[in-house]
């Protein structure tokens, strides 16, 4: 275990052993009483914590605290323990009203976050529910979102048993002869993606979530095809890990639903249907969409990686025939969405969207509408536009097949359109 201060501009410094034993506890559940916690308030030239967030994933829950500012916390950066303190000393900390003094978890992983905030510094304890792993993430601001410190902590076993659920996916798609369509929900957990405009409130990832899983009950209403969740709750995934679970479980098929937004307020309207560009985006909206969907994995904390692990799979013929593919489902899965009157075909484009990057099937991102617009917000907040929008993708994809020369009702186990 290393203990480190976290900087926004500099990289993280090793404190002394001595200072670590005195400000970073790894500890068993048994400790002195915690000192009494300050009132909330802000700090006339201090720093306020801001916020304080659990995500519960099935894999791990995640804490993530907030700053006014960056600061110089002190904090482990991995480890196991039943117990981790952080710690921010020698400064004026405060906490803001809307920030609970304790934080109740009670997820199974975590069980409470104490935020011990006071004019001299403050101290933020972590109680687990067992001996846990955990990993401690600083995160710059950026955009919208503030100066962030994360803790990842892991639910044990977990990560096994999502293993045998993917392979338990692909065991069963050979065994009863169906299509396998992933279906990706965009962002989660602390990465909302795009917001409604002022009066309507929602949320991207509210949105895709509740799209993705309306889809899913859709699809497995057509013989000979089943869907399944990449994300089917509130918390991140990074995008590469998106189709890598799609490709552990043997998908035929990926579709990942967004809900788009304009950098004008108010302004766009419609969808549109993207598949992977290899040579950059359709033109400079394309390529804006793309950066900031592929910033989701900045919001979430996953270090940037070079292009060349990706690039070096992409060879050339089975790269051409799923692109191909891919082309065809996105023109498919418009066609169907379209229909809805209510909103207008924006057509079918290309972009770098890392999360299309496999090549083990065609992958499309649906941008369903303008979140940013009201008209579109309100439709995209309905529960009634949301399982109509499912049903229309759902009639693509099974038009899709169609076209593709795939019978569903006795479909082979090789991939027929490769």
């Amino acid at each position: 275990m290393r203990t480190r201060f976290f900087r926004r501009s500099a990289p993280p410094v090793r404190v002394a052993s001595s200072l670590a034993a005195l400000l970073v506890t790894l500890a068993s559940p048994c400790r002195a009483q915690a000192p009494a916690l300050a009132a909330p308030g802000p700090a006339a030239t201090g720093i306020v914590l801001t916020g304080v967030r659990a995500f519960s994933g099935p894999e791990n829950t995640r804490i993530v605290f907030e700053f006014s500012r960056p600061t110089a916390l002190v904090a482990p950066d991995s480890g196991t323990a039943r117990q981790v303190t952080l710690s921010l000393p020698g400064e004026a900390v405060a906490r803001a009203a809307q920030v609970p003094a304790v934080l109740r978890v009670l997820d199974g992983v975590v069980d409470s976050v104490e935020c011990d905030t006071r004019v001299d510094g403050g101290t933020f304890r972590l109680a687990f529910r067992d001996s846990s792993e955990f990993h401690v993430v600083s995160l710059a601001a950026q955009d919208d979102q503030p100066f962030r410190l994360t803790v990842d902590v892991e639910r044990r076993g977990a990560a096994q048993a999502e293993e045998r659920r993917l392979a338990d996916i692909a065991q069963g798609k050979r065994r009863d002869r169906v299509r396998v369509v992933a279906v990706d929900a965009g962002h989660g957990g602390e990465d909302t993606g795009a917001r409604g405009p002022r009066g309507v409130r929602v949320l991207e990832k509210d949105v895709t979530l509740a799209v993705a899983r309306a889809l899913v009950a859709e699809l497995n209403s057509v013989p000979g095809v089943r869907g399944e969740l990449i994300r089917d709750g509130d918390y991140f995934i990074p995008l590469r890990e998106r189709y890598l679970r799609a490709e552990k479980m043997k998908a035929d098929l990926f579709v990942s639903i967004h809900a788009n937004s304009s950098k004008r307020r108010g302004s766009g309207r419609g969808t549109e249907v993207y598949f992977l560009s290899l040579r950059g985006a359709s033109d400079q909206a394309d390529a804006d969409l793309a950066d900031a969907e592929n910033a989701a994995d900045l919001v979430g904390g996953v270090p940037p990686k070079t292009e060349d692990d990706v690039v070096n799979i992409l060879y050339d013929v089975k790269r051409t025939s799923v692109l191909e593919q891919s082309q065809l489902l996105a023109e498919t899965l418009l066609d169907h969405v379209a229909a809805d009157r209510r909103l207008e075909a924006r057509g079918i484009k290309q972009a770098g969207f890392v999360v299309l990057k496999s090549v083990e099937f065609p992958s499309v991102l649906v941008e369903t509408a303008f979140i940013n617009n009201p008209v579109e917000a309100r439709l995209l907040k309905s529960p009634d536009f949301r399982g109509q929008i499912a049903h229309q993708i759902a009639l693509g994809v099974r038009s899709y097949f169609d076209r593709a020369g795939v019978n569903l009702i006795d479909a082979p186990t090789d991939r027929a359109h490769r």
